[in-house]
């Protein structure tokens, strides 16, 4: 026995350190070339590289399509049917270009810091925060509206089964067991977790079909053919399209699984490519029988009607026995979704404390799992706080979903700007992948996303923006104020930055 376990120590130290030499090889460093102290640092904090093509899929389909489930029906409410199809082959447009620019990105700079990296190496660290401190408040907040959403979810089941629940008990309750379990499943190991999101995804993807299916005999085209076709003018498109948004928002987490995706330059284009085209069929098909097969489009457009699908269902379906099967089925769409946030929750939280962004614990790696285990747990902890003001707050989810996508747009734009800073500055730098129609379509993406977020100030939905800039605020303050004198230089982020400046 302790043979054996002499052995797995060494074979240990080599993935180890074969992943370091793969991460100093992405970085362009040369890595007999670091200092010792540099070398065990990224010891470590080195991550398994465990996932391909198909991991990738998965994260980038997972992550996403808690959208078709909940957040986005919203825009029917203010939109009508025609106006939030409109609405939603806007957002298709933009991630779908979105997703093209990023890869070029994520590819030339395969780091866990993704949004990081990019604006560390493109201007300075102060945007390299910024950027990363955005990514991370959009997937805590997705995070935060996923695990109270899935709670509602979950309630409508347990309330067709036991009579007398009470719901917004009911709901806190699994919400806050969502978290635990999927922070333990996130501890255990990437490969674990991909490979449970994986079979999460198809099983989220066999709910929408059978929603589909489901819908056919309640289908009544004048439903969408409203009289006039724009309920609210075109007014109308441009309110729904922060909802919208909410149909795609998160499909960047990808962006941060390169360090810990297996050949990168290949497996991270094609499987973003393909996440993102899966998706707009998703959303299309969604849309149509949502509101196709709805009684009434703003009762299944209310914006606290957390599961519009179970309703719609019940509407072609009432007192079916199957609506029950459905419903429990179509809880995977809602705990995958929320598996992939709290992934880049933690990812994003380690990357910003393994470089000094943040306090350095949350750059801590557990020691045999190789992953992320203070921040996964620390996150954790947060969402299920907010979970829990939740029970007191109705229009929790609301915020949580706008707030998500405010600074989703905030980075969307900054990473445009850095692509075309770095396009200029470094021309030759390696890239294995590189955005067609350079320089229309990254362009595209800039203005599509300025737009976007506009239309949050001309809404004026108050609480969202002043939280917003208060947690800005508070995150540059930190930076300035601390972090910036504390950054830690054997970073695989800070090691790219300064090999490009040499």
């Amino acid at each position: 026995m302790t043979e054996s376990r002499n052995d797995a120590g060494p074979a240990k130290n080599d993935d180890i350190d074969r992943v370091i030499a793969e991460i100093t090889a992405e970085a362009q460093v040369d890595a007999s070339r670091l200092r010792a102290e540099d070398r065990e640092y990224l010891k470590e904090h080195a991550l398994k590289k465990p996932m391909g093509v198909l991991h990738i899929w998965a994260l980038g389909v997972g992550v996403v399509i808690t959208g078709e489930y909940f957040g986005w029906n919203a825009g029917l409410g203010v939109a009508g049917p025609i106006g939030m199809l409109l609405a939603s082959l806007f957002v298709c447009v933009l991630y779908m270009t979105w997703v093209l620019a990023l890869s070029e990105l994520s590819v030339a700079m395969p780091f866990a810091g993704g949004p990081l990296a990019y604006g560390r190496r493109a201007v300075a660290p102060w945007f390299g925060f910024i950027m990363g401190w955005s990514m991370f408040l959009e997937a805590l907040f997705a995070t935060i509206g996923t695990a109270i959403a899935t709670g509602g979810y979950i309630t409508f089941v347990v309330s067709r089964l036991v009579t007398g629940v009470d719901q917004q008990m009911a709901t806190t309750v699994a919400a806050l067991a969502t978290v635990a379990v999927f922070a333990l499943i996130q501890w255990i190991g990437a490969k674990e977790q991909a490979r449970i999101m994986e079979w999460l995804t198809y099983g989220a993807i066999f709910a929408l079909v059978w929603f589909w299916i489901a819908c056919i005999p309640g289908v009544r085209l004048e439903r969408i053919l409203t009289k006039p076709l724009l309920t609210d003018g075109w007014a109308g498109v441009v309110k729904a399209i922060p909802f919208a948004i909410w149909w795609l928002v998160m499909i960047e987490t990808v962006a941060l699984a390169p360090e810990e995706a297996h050949e990168p330059h290949r497996t991270i284009p094609r499987g973003l490519t393909l996440a993102q085209l899966t998706l707009i069929v998703l959303v299309i098909l969604t849309w149509f029988f949502a509101a196709a097969a709805g009684n009434d489009y703003k009762k299944t457009g209310d914006e606290k009607n957390f599961y519009p699908l179970p309703q719609v269902y019940s509407e072609v379906w009432p007192e079916s026995s199957h609506l029950l099967a459905f419903s429990i089925v179509a809880i995977f769409g809602m705990v995958v979704s929320y598996n992939g946030m709290i992934y880049a929750v933690s990812r994003q939280s380690f990357s910003l404390g393994r470089a000094g962004y943040l306090p350095r614990l949350l750059g801590h790696v557990h020691p045999d799992r190789r992953t992320p285990d203070v921040s996964i747990f620390v996150w954790s902890l947060v969402v299920a706080a907010f979970v829990i003001w939740g029970h007191f707050n109705a229009d929790a989810v609301t915020v949580a979903v706008l707030t998500c996508n405010l600074t989703a747009l905030v980075w969307y734009v900054l990473a445009m700007i850095c692509l075309f800073i770095l396009r200029v500055r470094e021309p030759d730098m390696p890239r294995p992948y590189k955005v067609p129609l350079y320089p229309f379509l990254p362009a595209l993406v800039l203005v599509m996303s300025v737009f976007s977020a506009v239309v949050y100030g001309w809404l004026n939905k108050s609480i969202v923006l002043w939280l917003t800039l208060a947690m800005y605020a508070g995150g540059l303050a930190y930076y300035l104020l601390f972090a910036r004198h504390h950054l830690a230089t054997a970073a695989p982020e800070e090691l790219a930055a300064r090999a490009s400046e040499r």
